[in-house]
């Protein structure tokens, strides 16, 4: 079996900053939330930087793939503004690697939550989805 714990390291982080723009605000279901960030593009980044962190360090033929995400998306920002992305790996339970990420601009947090990945073979993985397609 895989010993994640040997290949990623607790507390390993990665931040960002970044400008939001138009396509940040795509997924809001509203025409009045049009310049707002979304909540789904901040979903979208967090997964994007824990997968980056995790997946460089897993041997060929493993993944991670989301398991749960909670977010929580407090303050509005708007499009233009600058956002700080700050995901923080805090437990490792096995396949299952579990990440705390905060979301900020300049007047504080804009939203906070927790993101899961499983770790798992790519092939087997396949071949399960491929399973549940044929029945």
């Amino acid at each position: 079996m895989l010993d994640i714990s040997q290949l990623v390291s607790l507390g390993s982080e990665r931040a960002i900053k970044k400008t939001v723009s138009v396509d940040d605000t795509v997924g809001n279901s509203s025409l009045y939330l049009e310049q707002f960030l979304s909540t789904s593009a901040c979903i979208n980044m967090v997964v994007r930087m824990a997968t980056e962190m995790v997946d460089q360090a897993l041997p060929q033929g493993f993944i991670s793939v989301g398991y749960h995400t909670e977010i929580t998306h407090e303050e509005p920002t708007m499009m233009g503004a600058e956002v700080s992305y700050k995901v923080v790996l805090k437990e490792i339970d096995g396949n299952r690697l579990t990440f705390d990420f905060e979301i900020s601009d300049k007047n504080g947090i804009v939203s906070y939550g927790k993101h899961v990945r499983a770790v798992v073979n790519y092939t087997k993985l396949l071949e399960k989805a491929k399973e549940r397609m044929s029945t």
